[in-house]
Formats: C-alpha cells, sequence, structure tokens
C-alpha cells in the first residue's frame, strides 16, 4: 500500500466558452481575456488519491508550478482534502516546456519526498502533449502506468490500476514507487469524479500558508530549464459555414432534387 501520495496539480485557461476574436494579429491568444480553471484531470488524479488516503492513510500532497492566476488549484486542493501543498517557482515559468517542468517537479520530489506514488492529469496542458508525467516518471527512475481509469488494489508495494485500452480496458500490476497518469471522468458514478470542496475544510485552510521552493533551492541547473521544444505560434482553425436548405417532406420533386444533389456530391 503506498505510504506517501504525490499529485500534480495545474491551472489551465478555460477554452469551454470562448467566443470572438481569441488571438491577437500577432497569433497569439488574448488570455487577458480568458478565465482560468483546475485540470479537470488534475482533479481526477486527486480523487484517486484522497480514496488511497481514505482506505490506507498515506498522506497526500499537492504541489503546483508558479503563481496563481485567478484560481489557487493548491488552495482548491486542500479544500478538498489534500493534506499539504507546496508551489514551484522558476524565473522562466513563462518558457518552460515538458521536460523543464518535469526537471523542477524531479527536483521537488527528490527534496520533499519519498514518496511512492505521484498522479497526474493524463491531458497535460503544456502543448496537450501529455509528456510531463512521462518525463517524470524518466528521470526519477520509476515504472509509469497511463490512462488509468481506477485502482484495483494497493497491497505491499505492489499497485493494481486499471487503464482505458483501444476497444476496453485492461489491469496492470506494478511495483511502487511508481507514476499513474489519470484521465478524465466522463460519467458522474466515475471512481474518479472529483469530490467537493468542503465548507469546514475552507474555513480551515483559507489562510494556511503554503510553502514555495525555488529552482535555485531545488539545485536544478539552468541548463535543464532552457526549452527543447519552442512555441512559435498559434493559428485558429478556420469557421466551417454550413448552409441548410429547408425541404417540403410534402413535394415529390423537392425530394428528388435533393436526392440527386445528395448522390452529386457523393453523401449518398
Amino acid at each position: 500500500m503506498p505510504k506517501n501520495i504525490l499529485v500534480v496539480m495545474r491551472e489551465i485557461w478555460d477554452t469551454r466558452n470562448l467566443a470572438g476574436e481569441v488571438l491577437n494579429e500577432s497569433g497569439a491568444p488574448r488570455f487577458n481575456t480568458f478565465d482560468t480553471m483546475v485540470e479537470p484531470e488534475d482533479l481526477n488524479a486527486l480523487e484517486m488519491a484522497l480514496k488511497l488516503r481514505d482506505a490506507h492513510n498515506a498522506p497526500v500532497t499537492v504541489v503546483s508550478l508558479g503563481d496563481s492566476i485567478r484560481v489557487d488549484v493548491l488552495r482548491e486542493s486542500l479544500y478538498r482534502g489534500a493534506d499539504a501543498a507546496f508551489r514551484l517557482q522558476s524565473a522562466r515559468e513563462k518558457t518552460l516546456d515538458a521536460l523543464a517542468r518535469a526537471s523542477l517537479l524531479s527536483g521537488a520530489v527528490e527534496r520533499k519526498g519519498p514518496f511512492d506514488l505521484i498522479l497526474i492529469g493524463v491531458d497535460v496542458p503544456e502543448g496537450e502533449n501529455s509528456q510531463v508525467g512521462s518525463h517524470l516518471a524518466s528521470l526519477l527512475g520509476i515504472p509509469q502506468v497511463t490512462y488509468v481509469e481506477d485502482i484495483e488494489s494497493a497491497e505491499d508495494n505492489v499497485l493494481v490500476a486499471r487503464r482505458a485500452i483501444e476497444g476496453g480496458t485492461q489491469s496492470v500490476r506494478v511495483q511502487m514507487p511508481a507514476l499513474l497518469t489519470v484521465g478524465v471522468a466522463l460519467t458522474q458514478d466515475d471512481p474518479r469524479t472529483p469530490r467537493s470542496a468542503r465548507a469546514r475544510l475552507k474555513l480551515q485552510h483559507k489562510k494556511t500558508a503554503i510553502p514555495v521552493l525555488t529552482a535555485s533551492e531545488l539545485e536544478v541547473s539552468p541548463p535543464d530549464l532552457e526549452p527543447v521544444v519552442e512555441l512559435r505560434g498559434h493559428e485558429a482553425v478556420p469557421l466551417h459555414e454550413i448552409h441548410t436548405v429547408h425541404i417540403d417532406g410534402d413535394d415529390e420533386g423537392s425530394l428528388r432534387d435533393m436526392f440527386d444533389q445528395l448522390q452529386k456530391e457523393r453523401v449518398i
């Protein structure tokens, strides 16, 4: 069973209800007009960790990188039941790529650990490449299980996880310490569906001091924070204009014309 659990939490731009011009003249997003939110998959990972804590009395620590923009993901995690939190900071935060972020997290794990189980959401917003978890597991020299839907058992130093694959699921056995990347919960009865914040914990942690660790304190060398993948720009997907035609279902000629047009366009 796990004895010490770490969950990586991130604040991301909320792109669910964007409208109007979302890119400026240079092709960069107009982030000052965006809201933010807690990365949904990270909330799923937190819920999985809290369930393990409830079952095995293993403390859950949460970590995030950088100052809050609009949502304090660490405090939100404490409100849901996390036992401890700390923040990482780097002067190069805005230019860090997935590997550099993993380097900072690796330094934090070695400084604040040991952790025998690390969880992170599968859909990493840094380029949506889901690579931070893989890089982190590689840097730490521990196994990784991806697309985890549930933890079936955790006994001694062995964990059995159910992961999603095309057309179904599979159960895998992994030795801890290990890293799990957790996918999104699509239904309300999904075991990863996050619990709500609790009023008692909000009162308890409203002013809880959250420790900060810098890259220099973690002894992460500047070359390790240099991006190896550079973002060159953004390009919006052109809007697809859909034309609608009203067909009178009682007009045989209109129906015949519709079928002829569909056959011409090879729809049918």
